[in-house]
């Protein structure tokens, strides 16, 4: 280890493997490959424990061995960003949740060595709709910042200079330009989006066209993918249940895109290991529903690749009251751990023991 995280070996060892190699496929810090002990589902690993424990520690610690070598995202789900929507933007197109799946996706799509950007096209289609349900105001300033950051998901830095910049732009107005009248633009935005989807034979247009006909799937579409983005915008502003749904597909949307990363020969060769996504206070609302999407669709045999771990204040939470636990010795070499029938049986807890180094400055450092 490089951090002084003394005590959390059963983590962080590579000779013999700890869980963190054992479930990314690679050795922390030395990013030599290793076996996966999950080759198919991993556990959604969850650090619990009060406060000086060290969890954010942990994750932090994560961050540093895995950065620039696999996809990764560490967001904290206590920060300001996720309390409240951005200046100007209604509430019924924006949540906790929402706002989690486009930050995770802008660290996801950073490149790695070995690998450029990854692509989100199918999340893009979705926050695209998603946000056209707050755009009745005709702040135009605010609209197409809002469409230019959500179309850089799909960026894959291209080899053609500025091709990116001049392709957001043209799209973004095209969206603006669709804007008209009064009340609800939903349905022209996402006509004009798939427009533009539709146009033109680079992999950016391919990949967005593949992305549109990926919500033609979605319950009550009827293989129609306006529909299908219509309905998850309609689901999104209503709330309640209905918003849970949407937010979703919008997780799942996500997770789609970074399995396409890594499918084929030639991308698994350049992407060795899982990608990583980091949730420090998963208590809190963004993460509640990150990780409740997670593991519904992991129940429902709707397989990602993602090595998920997150922080959680206290000893459990309402829902993991299924999840199985083990003691951070008992998964220093294998974790024994099989999900069962109910979706938080596909998470594990791992509660963390005060650290070995207990002085005030290692306590300050492990909140």
């Amino acid at each position: 280890m490089h951090s002084g995280l003394h005590g959390r070996g059963a983590l962080f060892d590579t000779d013999p493997p700890g869980l963190v190699a054992r479930l990314v496929g690679l050795c922390p810090f030395q990013h030599g490959p290793t076996p996966l002990e999950y080759a198919k589902e991993p556990p959604f690993v969850v650090f619990t424990g009060g406060p000086g424990l060290g969890k954010s520690a942990v994750l932090g610690e994560l961050r540093a061995a895995y950065e620039g070598h696999t996809p990764l995202a560490l967001i904290d789900c206590e920060d300001e960003l996720f309390a409240r929507p951005p200046a100007r933007r209604p509430g019924e197109a924006w949540s906790p949740v929402s706002q989690a799946v486009l930050t995770i996706a802008e660290q996801l799509a950073e490149p790695v060595a070995g690998a450029g950007r990854i692509a989100f096209p199918r999340l893009t289609a979705g926050l695209l709709a998603v946000a056209a349900g707050g755009w009745r105001d005709r702040d135009l300033p605010r609209i197409r910042q809002e469409a230019e950051r959500i179309l850089l998901l799909n960026d894959t830095g291209s080899r053609v200079a500025g091709f990116t910049g001049r392709w957001v732009g043209r799209v973004s107005t095209r969206l603006v330009d669709a804007l008209s009248g009064t009340g609800l633009v939903v349905e022209p935005i996402i006509e004009a989006t798939l427009e533009v989807f539709s146009e033109g034979v680079t992999p950016t247009h391919r990949r967005l066209r593949k992305a549109a006909t990926w919500y033609r799937d979605c319950p009550r579409a009827g293989g129609n993918p306006k529909l299908g983005l219509i309905l998850l915008s309609g689901h999104f502003r209503a709330g309640g249940d209905s918003r849970t749904h949407a937010e979703r597909y919008l997780v799942r949307a996500l997770l789609a895109d970074l399995d396409d990363a890594y499918t084929g020969a030639v991308q698994r060769t350049h992407r060795p290991g899982r990608p990583v996504v980091l949730v420090d206070n998963v208590q809190d609302t963004a993460g509640v529903g990150l990780i409740g999407s997670v593991l519904r669709d992991r129940a429902d045999g709707i397989a990602d690749r993602v090595a998920f771990f997150a922080g959680l204040r206290g000893d459990g939470h309402p829902s993991l009251h299924n999840a199985a636990r083990r003691a951070l010795p008992e998964v220093a070499r294998a974790t024994g751990w099989e999900p069962g029938g109910t979706v938080s049986s596909h998470a594990l807890l791992v509660p963390l023991p005060p650290p070995a180094t207990t002085s005030p400055q290692a306590v300050e450092a492990g909140r």
